[in-house]
């Protein structure tokens, strides 16, 4: 796979579909971030004391890094039985069965 360029079908194929960034992607990426947070330290220092600072920037969305879940396994189960319970409630409700 090393030796295959890195816009291949077959890289982004073995990648589940996400192809692979450029070097200029990333440098890109990480440039327009350096941007943003020089931009926002300046307007913070410079901005009236009375009014609300702004908010500070997000990183830019980098679509070549594999997220990780937000949830584990065990976590997702339970919300998901939550909303089961929830629905289940709703409707008996709404049949009369329960107040």
């Amino acid at each position: 796979m090393s030796g295959l360029p890195s816009g291949c079908a077959t890289r982004t194929a073995l990648r589940d579909g996400v192809p692979e960034a450029t070097g200029e992607q990333i440098i890109l990426a990480d440039i327009f971030d350096a941007v943003s947070i020089h931009d926002w330290h300046f307007s913070s220092a410079n901005s009236d004391p009375k009014k609300p600072k702004p908010k500070k920037p997000k990183k830019y969305p980098r679509w070549w890094e594999q997220k990780k879940p937000r949830h584990s396994p065990q976590r997702v189960a339970k919300l998901e039985d939550a909303r089961r319970r929830k629905r289940e409630r709703e409707k008996a409700i709404a049949e009369g069965r329960i107040a």
